[in-house]
């Protein structure tokens, strides 16, 4: 995710409350055994971790998602929802990145599993502190999260990485627009060598999965492969210096939206040996609708004192839930 929400943890009093379109989890009967959450790319702050009680409960809501309160209360009709999990939880440290994104590490197991029917209603989950005990001095967490305006047509890119390799001959770098990843648009990718004439040859490719790949064993040290099996096109320098940049078309067909790529290109030193070449940084991208998108996902958050939500699109947590969904 491209952004950073940061409730409920790390703080001494917060929560945040997450809305799911029932077709985002199942629509039949089902059950939710625990979340998990995960440390965002997005930042510089490094903490040790620490220990503090922490609630969740959930709700079946007939509230729209699109259409969420930022009151739990509200879109629950007064009901106090069930308690699936009470007590302590070990917030890990959060470090520096190098690898995106990364793991989910904050894992929530619900003590009473929660058995829920899609067909009744949406899922609303409420994560809170339940202690006023402040949190060490210096002591964070910052969640992954997606921040979609649905007035915006736009898809969605982020790193898996923070560099490519570099050998005396320099390095590259690949970036993806954002804006032109959607349903009849375009994968379109620009490129950037530290050096003229260093690599003229350039072999960029797209992967419908991530497989990390150390190249160390094909000569190439310091060098990481994300791409699994991909498709490759050429591109070559200009004679002045620089890449033109590289589309690859997109279908109008709605059933891209959602689809996830993998991307990063293969510099090919002028030399013409493997050691002396690179590979770019990895981008993912996401491919995003040709209209204003539906909003499916919706969060609020609660500072200590009232409750905030966002006015335009969604602003969530990215989670992975756990459980049976048929």
């Amino acid at each position: 995710g491209p952004s950073v929400h940061t409730y409920p943890f790390g703080r001494t009093t917060g929560a945040v409350c997450m809305l799911f379109d029932a077709d985002q989890v199942t629509t039949q009967q089902g059950a939710v055994f625990g979340i998990r959450f995960r440390q965002s790319q997005i930042t510089s702050v490094q903490s040790l971790g620490y220990t503090k009680d922490y609630q969740v409960r959930a709700w079946t809501v007939t509230t729209p998602f699109s259409a969420m309160n930022k009151d739990p209360m509200v879109n629950s009709g007064g009901q106090p929802g069930t308690v699936v999990f009470n007590g302590p939880l070990t917030i890990p440290a959060e470090v520096l990145l190098t690898t995106f994104p990364a793991p989910f590490a904050i894992y929530i197991p619900f003590q009473t599993p929660y058995a829920y029917d899609g067909s009744l209603g949406n899922l609303m989950l409420v994560v809170e502190t339940a202690d006023t005990t402040p949190i060490p001095t210096g002591q964070s967490f910052r969640l992954d999260a997606v921040q979609l305006r649905n007035n915006l047509v736009t898809g969605i890119t982020a790193p898996l990485d923070t560099q490519g390799c570099a050998t005396t001959y320099g390095g590259l770098t690949m970036a993806t627009n954002a804006a032109q990843a959607i349903v009849g648009g375009s994968i379109t990718q620009s490129f950037q060598s530290t050096s003229l004439g260093g690599f003229p040859i350039l072999l960029s490719g797209l992967s419908f999965t991530v497989q990390p790949l150390d190249l160390q064993v094909y000569g190439m040290p310091g060098c990481t492969s994300w791409l699994g099996p991909a498709v490759f096109l050429l591109v070559l320098e200009h004679a002045t210096g620089g890449y033109p940049n590289l589309v690859w078309p997109l279908p109008f067909d709605p059933t891209l939206e959602g689809v996830a790529l993998a991307g990063q290109v293969l510099g090919i030193a002028s030399s013409g040996l493997l050691p002396d070449s690179v590979v770019s940084n990895g981008v993912a991208t996401r491919i995003g609708s040709s209209a204003f998108p539906a909003v499916k996902v919706q969060s609020s958050f609660f500072t200590g004192t009232s409750w905030s939500i966002g006015t335009t699109g969604t602003y969530t947590p990215v989670v992975a839930l756990e459980g049976v969904f048929p």
